[in-house]
């Protein structure tokens, strides 16, 4: 079960998970990277801000290398196997005001319930 988590409620979250999420993005070729991040909430903007390696900022600058945007998801594990994880997908930018920060313009987010204990115990995963 997922439960959707509004812009308005990134605070509130961000107390309780903490602003440390994994940052998965994709090259152009597909190949997946995750890595870790401390990112900042920018409530005007509806915005996390991050400073991830080299890789990553290729990742978001997509083929073109541009500032177009490319899709990515932040991973906010749970503290414990019972605590939901929260999910957030983003829009990612080069930030135009600082060099080697990205913008995640927060696009939707949601509370996604832990997993079961044995493979096969739950369906619809």
């Amino acid at each position: 079960m997922s439960i959707s988590v509004p812009a308005n409620d990134v605070p509130e979250r961000l107390a309780e998970y903490g602003s440390a999420p994994f940052l998965v993005t994709t090259s152009v070729d597909g190949r997946v990277k995750v890595v870790h991040v401390a990112v900042l909430w920018d409530i005007q903007v509806a915005a996390f801000r991050c400073s991830p390696g080299g890789g990553t900022l290729q990742n978001l600058a997509g083929a073109e290398g541009g500032h177009a945007g490319r899709s990515a998801t932040l991973v906010f594990p749970g503290r414990d196997a019972d605590t939901h994880s929260w999910l957030v997908d983003v829009t990612g930018t080069a930030d135009p005001d600082h060099e080697d920060w990205v913008v995640l313009a927060y696009d939707s987010g949601v509370l996604h319930r832990p997993a079961p204990d044995t493979t096969g115990d739950q369906q619809g995963c």
